[in-house]
């Protein structure tokens, strides 16, 4: 049966000096043998938490494929693969109906969801902001915003939920350098509704998966919609007192808001106020709970692994912290190589998925107007055939000298071609930050007997919050 793996939760262990985290031992049975009870299964499993749902053929295969929900789905593991239907052939793409259907009622035109005209305007009118030199400006605002705020999350208790503190943190940081700390609103308040919103946007519902009319209400959501109604508002709030600000002559901070109200040019218009919104939501959305979901992810691994944690320890230690900030991941590349790795294990967004709009040939393969390709990151990442090792953490192989062994299309955690991430250059900047500030004070030990188990809302998550105790160094 297909559901046999689902309540089976393997410990971790060590392999030859490895550490090998608890995840889910992989369905062995191909898709395309599944009887119909199977299939429904793994509906089920989809909706529950999709990576629990990953098969074996998935991880083996150059290009799996098999019929679910009326459509052929392709899972290509191949890199070759993965370049020619993603990048050669991006012309011949568009969003997956189901994703668009589970995202664009909360984003709407934001990055992630906007297709044709409309995201080739948004893009353009966004590729100033994440300039390298806009990027690097903020750098000493998020170290500021970190250091400010690590005692308050940290510095008084023997033992915190790290995810929960961890999502504090990283949305502290986003919203000092998108709104330079002006929302008033409290942020635990905020991070609850965030929460629902993410949980609305990384559970897709059975009926969207068997293509049920939008028409009709899935009832699962509507608590996540009065979430993103109140996020929203408060966007809209930031955005109106400042371009009022603005247009009163009065200085304005030098923020993520006031770079996209200064949005447009010679031939594209600013930004409208709905725009704004749009990408604001997205950029809180993705920005906060990516890096969190990594970080803390990261804090664990190296919880376990004690030998490679000292290494992070003496790298940080050594690091000249009155160097500008956007130089301090570049000065400690270990730590950055298991930020990597960690991405490369616990994928904060796991799923790329497109359909294609016209035939489209690859050697012997034919991939179909009408099919779904989708890049599976959980299975690319561990693929059998792309990775030594592929189920342990193993940092070394994202050092500078390993690095060049791993082919561009088979480690994608910020995405790929034209709609690759934005703000991956950011990203990568606030990691370093907080590893270096966070990794400096604190050390954390894991807090509980049970291992922490991946379940995938929009991002790869722990399911119990990941408990640790809080060491000062």
């Amino acid at each position: 049966m297909a559901r046999h793996n689902y309540k089976i939760r393997p410990a971790p262990k060590w392999e030859d000096g490895f550490f090998l985290p608890a995840t889910p031992i992989p369905i062995a049975k191909n898709p395309n043998d599944w009887s119909l009870i199977e299939g429904l299964q793994s509906i089920q499993a989809l909706a529950r938490n999709a990576v629990e749902a990953t098969t074996l053929y998935s991880m083996t295969d150059p290009c799996a494929h098999a019929h679910g929900f009326g459509t052929r789905i392709w899972v290509p593991g191949d890199p070759d693969i993965i370049r020619h239907l993603f990048v050669k052939n991006s012309s011949h793409l568009k969003m997956q109906p189901i994703r668009q259907m589970l995202l664009r009622p909360v984003l709407k035109d934001g990055l992630i969801t906007a297709e044709g005209k409309q995201w080739r305007r948004t893009r353009h009118l966004l590729a100033p902001v994440f300039t390298p030199r806009n990027t690097d400006g903020f750098a000493d605002a998020m170290a500021a915003s970190t250091e400010a705020a690590l005692p308050e999350l940290f510095g008084g208790e023997a033992q915190v939920f790290l995810s929960d503190k961890m999502l504090n943190l990283a949305y502290t940081v986003l919203s000092d350098t998108l709104f330079s700390g002006e929302i008033e609103e409290d942020t635990a308040r905020v991070l609850a509704d965030i929460a629902q919103l993410l949980n609305l946007l990384g559970r897709p519902n059975p009926m969207d998966m068997l293509k049920v009319p939008a028409w009709i209400p899935r009832l699962n959501r509507m608590r996540g919609l009065r979430a993103v109604k109140r996020v929203r508002a408060m966007i809209s709030d930031a955005t109106d007192k400042r371009m009022a600000a603005k247009a009163r002559g009065e200085a304005v901070p030098d923020d993520f808001l006031t770079l996209l109200i200064n949005s447009g040019d010679d031939d594209n218009a600013p930004l409208t106020g709905d725009e704004i919104e749009d990408q604001m939501l997205t950029f809180i959305g993705a920005g906060h709970e990516t890096t969190s979901r990594a970080m803390t992810w990261m804090l664990y691994l190296l919880s376990q692994d004690k030998e490679r944690r000292a290494k992070v320890e003496a790298e940080v230690d050594a690091l000249d912290l009155s160097l500008p900030a956007e130089q301090w991941a570049d000065h400690i590349p270990f730590a950055m190589a298991c930020f990597e790795e960690t991405m490369r294990l616990f994928p904060p967004a796991p799923i790329i998925s497109r359909e294609l709009t016209a035939d489209v040939q690859y050697k012997d393969r034919e991939f179909k107007t009408g099919d779904a390709v989708m890049i599976n990151l959980w299975a690319l990442h561990r693929h059998r055939n792309l990775w030594d090792r592929p189920d342990a953490f193993m940092p070394e192989r994202f050092l500078p000298e390993a690095r060049g062994s791993i082919d561009r299309f088979q480690y994608l955690p910020f995405g790929l071609g034209h709609r690759v991430c934005i703000g991956q250059r950011f990203a990568l900047k606030e990691a370093g930050i907080l590893i270096a500030l966070i990794m400096r004070d604190y050390r954390f030990d894991y807090a509980s007997d049970v291992a922490p188990w991946p379940k995938m809302r929009i991002t790869v998550q722990a399911d119990n919050a990941m408990p640790m105790k809080v060491i000062r160094r």
